[in-house]
This record gives structure tokens, sequence and C-alpha cells, in this order.
């Protein structure tokens, strides 16, 4: 990957700057799992930042539960499950035996409904100025952004940061599993660009009812989020039945009729 695409300006100090945007692309499934960081003077050459930058953003991202670091073996990005340690390791198994894309859409916004507005009332409690510079540049990426497959990315991205910063990594599990069952549907559902606008506006109260430490208005958005998004979901579901019924059935197994 081109790394040198990190290298931007930002309010933060450098290393803050640099852990939010290692963060990011591990948030957005750009570093996935088992990926393996360049070392540390080789990443500070291609960012342009000292090592003690480096060195210090990875210490935030470990702490974090981001990364793992051992001596000779380097810096490996680690998965939600392994944050959770032996408790995750239950929620991994319900992870792997779900199939993506085989719970039905009403069933997994029932679930978001439940989980995700506590979640971000919960964070607004928890989150630092580190947090909400991430989650504000999400917001003010998605709100320029015109390819969906990117969008979908930040998408996915905002509500798995909102989780994390919790800093319950059960909780960010739960999060990820939920957005791999979404992952086909959140393109369904964000094809067109008054939905894309629609979604980021919304993406924009949940942050700054977050940024303003209100928990109620956070829990409020982001319910409101998520109902807007399955009855747009469950229209966009019967315009499809419209468009292409399914055929009469025939044979034996046809429904007599008088």
């Amino acid at each position: 990957m081109d790394w040198t695409s990190l290298r931007r300006s930002h309010a933060l100090s450098v290393p803050e700057r640099l852990s939010v945007d290692l963060e990011r692309l591990i948030l957005e499934g750009t570093l996935k799992p088992g990926d393996r960081l360049p070392p540390e003077r080789e990443l500070g050459e291609m960012l342009g930042v000292s090592r003690v930058s480096i060195r210090e953003a990875l210490h935030e991202l470990e702490s974090r539960g981001f990364i793992d670091r051992k001596p000779g073996r380097g810096t490996i990005v680690v998965s939600p499950a392994q944050r959770g340690g032996s408790a995750g390791t239950a929620l991994s198994a319900l992870v792997d035996a779900a199939d993506p894309g085989s719970v039905e859409l009403s069933r997994i916004m029932e679930v978001r409904a439940v989980v995700e507005p506590p979640i971000a009332a919960l964070a607004t409690a928890r989150v630092t100025e580190r947090d909400l510079a991430q989650l504000r540049a999400l917001v003010e990426e998605m709100e320029t952004e015109e390819d969906l497959e990117r969008y979908a990315e930040l998408d996915r991205a905002f509500h798995q940061a909102i989780s994390q910063y919790t800093h319950n990594p059960l909780l960010a599990q739960l999060t990820e599993l939920i957005g791999d069952q979404l992952a086909v549907s959140r393109r369904i559902a964000l094809q067109s660009q008054e939905r894309r606008r629609s979604s980021s506006a919304a993406h924009r109260r949940i942050y700054e009812a977050i940024a303003s430490r209100d928990a109620e208005a956070a829990e409020t958005e982001a319910r409101a989020h998520v109902d807007s998004i399955l009855i747009e979901a469950l229209r966009a579901k019967e315009r499809a039945r419209t468009d292409h019924p399914a055929p009469p059935a025939t044979g034996p197994d046809r429904e007599e009729t008088a």
C-alpha cells in the first residue's frame, strides 16, 4: 500500500495524527488482522516523521488493542476477537458461524436498534479529543465522497469507531459482526445520492452529539439513523419485488384456485 498517503496536516500532535490515521486503515479494513506493519525506521522514512513519533503512535495503537508488537517478529494488526480476550473467543465463534448475507435484513437492523444507540451514548462519556478527531475526519470525508464502495467503507468505519471508543473490545467485536452481515445491504441501501446525503447528515448529527458529550442526544440520533436505514432498505426490497416479480408457480406445487 502507499504509506505516503498518510502524510497530511492535522490539528493533533504528530504521534496522535499517526495513530489516528493508522487506526483508520484498520477500521476501514485496509489493514487486516495478521497484516504486518513496516519496521519503525522504514515507516518513519516513508511518512517523513521521526522514529520517536512512530514509536509513540504504535504504543497508542497497542494500548488500544489494534496491534501486537513483539521483538524479532514486528508489529501485527490484531482482530477484535483478540482484543476481547477469552470472552472474545465466544463471540469469535459466533462471527465464524454467521454466514454474511444469510440473515434477514430486518433481523440485522433489529440487532442494530438494540445495540448501536446505547453504544453511542456510552461513547460520549469515554471519547477523547483524539477519538473525536477521527470521527470528525470520517464524517467530513463521507460528506464529499461520491464513490459507492468507498462510502460503504467509511460508513462501516464510522460505526466501528464509535463502538471502539467505548473502550470495550466486546462491543467493538459485536459491531464488527453486524458490519459483516451488513456488507452487502449497505451498498444496496446507499445506491442513491439522496440516500448518501441523508446518511451523511445523520452521521454528522451523531458525531456532534458525541462531541457535545450529550449521551441522550447521541442515543436518539443513532436510533433515528437505524430506523431510517431499515425503512429505506424495506422500500428498496419492495421496489425490487415489484420490478421483478417472482414467476407464477407451475406443476404439482402450484396453488389451486377456484
